[in-house]
């Protein structure tokens, strides 16, 4: 979908300029260029930043319809003030296919989504994965992972985030239909992105926003990494529901996303084919700054199936 399935959107949408350095004691009133050095720690930015990137964000969106709507439902859930203020997010997530068990990734994602680098270390496994805002990585090597880590590495964050990561620059917004979904009429906004953006451009979501609380029901996704359609095309539509909604910090966010298939042509869900749990989410954290760096040893994950 991105970096991944929705991987990816989760990295190239990378909100803004690569900014992660640690707040200064004087707030400056700009975020910092691409190119300005790193620091030793990330954590919550100045507020002159976040309040910044949310004018920008509010400006392009208000000016669209469909714009609107998406963010009309990212206050329904605490509000892109406060999602960026935090700028980092730590999450269990259990990814666990019904018809394929052996390939559960169940993982503790640490994520600074101000710059969009992550760290994933397996909770039953010896697995860690990443991207250091350059490259990803997989250590003890490919084989210990069930996904690549080129693929996976953003791909739960850009799921929990929703409908937050939805305000990235290059995301494309388009009203459709009001739509049904479990007996309920819902306001639907399709997102796209840019030529470019992203390992996979050609990603993306419909998003069911509940007509009176605004908040996300469901998406509908599909999954055109390079690395699974090296000649184009993307996979069939699932929908993953937004259940078990939880406040942490002040902000919603669904304990619950699990996913079914889709019959495009009638326009019905199917079956759950998996069960995803996000547990244990802490926001605003403050790490070391190489916490997402590439250990020694590990192996550079390229775009393709397994590497």
């Amino acid at each position: 979908m991105r970096l991944s399935t929705i991987s990816w959107v989760a990295l190239a949408l990378a909100c803004g300029p690569v900014a992660d350095s640690e707040p200064a004691r004087e707030e400056p009133s700009a975020e910092p260029a691409a190119e300005e050095t790193r620091v030793e720690q990330v954590g919550p930015r100045p507020a002159s930043w976040v309040e910044a990137r949310v004018a920008e964000a509010r400006t392009r969106m208000q000016d669209d319809p469909a714009g609107r709507l998406v963010w009309e439902s990212i206050e329904a859930h605490g509000g892109l003030e406060a999602w960026h203020a935090k700028s980092t997010i730590r999450f269990t997530f259990d990814y666990a296919p019904i018809a394929q068990p052996e390939r559960r990734m169940h993982t503790v994602s640490s994520v600074d989504f101000w710059s969009s680098r992550a760290r994933q270390e397996e909770v039953d496994g010896d697995a860690t994965l990443g991207w250091d805002g350059e490259e990803a990585w997989i250590a003890p090597g490919p084989d210990a992972f069930p996904s690549p880590a080129r693929f996976w590495a953003l791909t739960p964050y850009y799921f929990v985030g929703m409908p937050f990561v939805a305000a990235d620059s290059g995301t494309r917004y388009e009203q459709l239909e009001d739509a049904e979904l479990d007996g309920v009429t819902h306001r639907v906004v399709k997102l796209a992105y840019g030529d470019g953006v992203g390992d996979a451009p050609d990603d993306y979501y419909v998003l069911y926003l509940h007509p009176e609380t605004k908040r996300l029901s469901a998406l509908r996704y599909v999954v055109s990494y390079p690395g699974f359609f090296p000649e184009g095309g993307h996979s069939p539509e699932k929908l993953m529901r937004y259940t078990d909604y939880r406040e942490v910090d002040g902000l919603w966010i669904a304990g619950r996303l699990d996913t079914s298939s889709w019959d495009a042509e009638a326009g019905e869900v199917g079956e759950v084919v998996t069960n995803i749990v996000v547990s244990d989410v802490v926001l605003g954290e403050r790490w070391e700054g190489d916490l997402f760096a590439k250990p020694e040893g590990a192996v550079v994950s390229e775009i393709g199936p397994r590497q």
